[in-house]
């Protein structure tokens, strides 16, 4: 288990995006010490992608996603669909920021789960069973409906990736 999960859920409700990296974007980004690596993520990447095809703003509902995408509970790893939102490759973690990777050929597979698994009707059959304890959000037909708006974007973000050949990056300031 990775030590993140044990810090409080208040600090798990920050703003998630995902970005769309092409080859040179990432290594560039893979090359810097992992201290340096969410600074520039904010001075390159942000800067360039955030409202572009290939960003895609979460806002606080990534975490509800993602217990959503564990069938209410939260999973991460690097396989589908844990690595939708959250999972991945980690390529910054600390107490304070996260960056997780999920490669070209990660994409590939995400973009076909996602045509076989419509992501709302995951997110309305699994909201329910995330205990409140657990989560940072109460537990309302608002809340609900906050993850649904949210996650509109998840499906055509990820196959304008794979158009582009892109890997993804998850982004979030704790």
């Amino acid at each position: 288990k990775r030590s993140i999960l044990i810090i409080s859920n208040e600090i798990m409700s920050r703003l998630g995006v995902l970005y769309a990296l092409k080859d040179d974007e990432l290594n560039k980004l893979c090359s810097l010490p992992q201290a340096e690596r969410y600074d520039y993520m904010l001075e390159e990447i942000e800067e360039s992608l955030l409202d572009t095809p290939r960003g895609c703003e979460l806002d606080k509902a990534w975490d509800g996603i993602q217990y959503c995408l564990g069938g209410g509970t939260w999973k991460e790893g690097n396989s589908i669909p844990a690595n939708i939102v959250f999972g991945g490759e980690f390529l910054v973690e600390t107490e304070d920021e996260i960056i997780t990777l999920k490669k070209h050929s990660d994409v590939i597979q995400i973009v076909d789960y996602l045509h076989q698994n419509n992501l709302k009707e995951i997110i309305r059959k699994n909201f329910h069973l995330i205990e409140e304890q657990e989560y940072s959000l109460p537990k309302n037909d608002d809340t609900l409906d906050y993850l649904l708006g949210w996650s509109g974007n998840i499906q055509s973000f990820y196959e304008n990736a794979l158009k582009e050949g892109c890997s993804v990056i998850f982004t979030v300031d704790l």
